[in-house]
């Protein structure tokens, strides 16, 4: 993997057979052939990672955090884990959900938290946007990449995204303000267009690193840790509720019971990046649409390009509710009202890059 965030996905021409999968799976046209081989045009790239989940050859790959992430461990400042709840759609051959946590002390973290209690309080921000819209559309701001392609492609609908930040900065910001800012956070997930995405937040809201699930097996391989190496633990707190479901495409909604009753709900959900991609499109071709979209470049989480490959959409979506389940019955509700009215008051808004544009030009009839 390279060692830059800057050019954060690119293809070894020692590996690439020019079978041109690549070139054909791209959404955005952020590939082209030089001198006989493919190459990313970086300033195009929205890191969906289709790419690097269809190179057979193992020739395209992203950033690696693994080194950055080793010296944070080996330094003497605290080290918190941010963990995305898809890590239990990936861990499916781990049968307890505290082993995994035990397994990521046991690589030298000080704290192993959840992003589940951020997606918590970003659900509670859209339920209070999608009701006080006055008939504005939005579209939900939660998947980076879904953020990169109306930047990039859609400019004119900058102002239908959310202002609202992703689960993890909102987790890393409540970990900021519980235990100080001078911490060092990773937060551990299945997006690698979250590597880019960090750089554009500071202060509070700071995350120092990024860690793929593929990434953390490779840890877990180096340090020789494995299930039965460990007793299990829980996660540290703050707890999460129902935002345990968010790598789930309608996760979201369910974590504050937002209604999806087809006639009285206005809420279309698409997933895939053919499907999110189309669904931008005819939102801003029709203004006749009085939906909000809430969007996934994935099929949801659990299929980012940060999972390990071979993994089954439907296995992982049972895992995650059968998580979740766990979750809801072991929670301490009284203390979890307790931190969502604690942390809610937070700064939670965000802006976006409006100078970004990169649609070719229509040629001239010339």
């Amino acid at each position: 993997m390279i060692e830059t965030e800057n050019n954060f996905i690119e293809i070894d021409t020692n590996k690439c057979k020019m079978c041109y999968s690549c070139v054909r799976v791209c959404p955005v046209t952020a590939i082209k052939i030089t001198n006989g081989f493919s190459e990313i045009i970086q300033d195009r790239c929205i890191g969906c990672g289709s790419c690097v989940k269809v190179c057979s050859q193992n020739a395209i790959t992203y950033a690696n955090s693994i080194d950055k992430v080793e010296d944070m461990i080996s330094s003497e400042q605290k080290v918190y884990a941010l963990c995305a709840p898809s890590i239990s759609g990936e861990f499916e051959d781990i049968q307890d959900y505290r082993k995994f946590v035990s397994m990521i002390k046991a690589l030298g973290f000080d704290f192993v938290n959840e992003v589940s209690f951020g997606a918590d309080l970003v659900a509670y921000k859209y339920l209070e946007l999608f009701h006080n819209s006055k008939g504005k559309c939005h579209i939900t701001a939660n998947c980076p990449v879904v953020v990169s392609y109306v930047e990039k492609y859609h400019p004119e609908m900058i102002d239908n995204l959310a202002a609202i930040v992703s689960p993890y900065i909102a987790a890393a910001s409540v970990l900021r303000t519980k235990y100080g800012e001078d911490i060092k956070i990773v937060y551990i997930g299945p997006c690698i267009q979250a590597k880019k995405e960090i750089s554009f937040y500071d202060g509070i809201r700071k995350v120092d690193a990024v860690l793929t699930f593929v990434e953390l097996r490779k840890m877990f391989s180096l340090h020789g840790v494995t299930e039965n190496s460990v007793e299990w633990s829980e996660f540290d707190p703050p707890i999460g509720g129902k935002g345990a479901l968010f790598p789930i495409s309608r996760g979201l909604l369910q974590a504050v019971d937002m209604n999806e009753d087809l006639l009285a709900g206005n809420i279309l959900v698409a997933e895939g990046h053919k499907d999110f991609s189309e669904a931008i499109k005819e939102f801003e071709m029709n203004p006749r649409i009085n939906q909000h979209l809430n969007l996934f470049s994935c099929e949801g989480c659990i299929m980012g390009p940060g999972t390990s490959s071979g993994g089954k959409k439907f296995v992982r979506r049972s895992f995650v509710l059968d998580y979740a389940r766990k979750r809801m019955k072991l929670i301490d509700k009284k203390k979890w009202k307790k931190d969502i009215a604690d942390f809610l008051p937070l700064d939670y808004s965000r802006s976006f890059i409006r100078d970004d544009d990169h649609r070719f030009k229509k040629a001239s009839e010339e």
